[in-house]
């Protein structure tokens, strides 16, 4: 496995340490592998929101570009979302 030297702020150290100190985690590296997959995780989800957002628009453009709208006001399609909201 790689080895990485890096640098942390006075707070996250100490957490860090803190955390190897309660018996959360058996050394230093194990705390910030765990923070690095925590991470990597909320970025895949955050790029999979991101992709379903790109995909909700691309309908929306083409329903419009297709004449299939909804003349309502905004306020009374929110209104019958929250009414058929189980």
């Amino acid at each position: 496995m790689p080895t990485m030297n890096i640098s942390l702020p006075a707070n996250l150290a100490t957490f860090v340490e803190r955390e190897v100190e309660t018996g959360g985690y058996s050394s230093q590296s194990e705390v910030v592998r765990d923070a690095l997959r925590l991470l990597h995780r909320e970025k895949a989800a955050e790029q999979e929101k991101m992709e379903i957002l790109r995909r909700a628009v691309a309908v929306g453009i083409e329903d419009w570009k297709h004449g299939r709208v909804d003349e309502r006001p905004i306020e009374d399609i929110l209104d019958e979302i929250d009414r058929n909201d189980p």
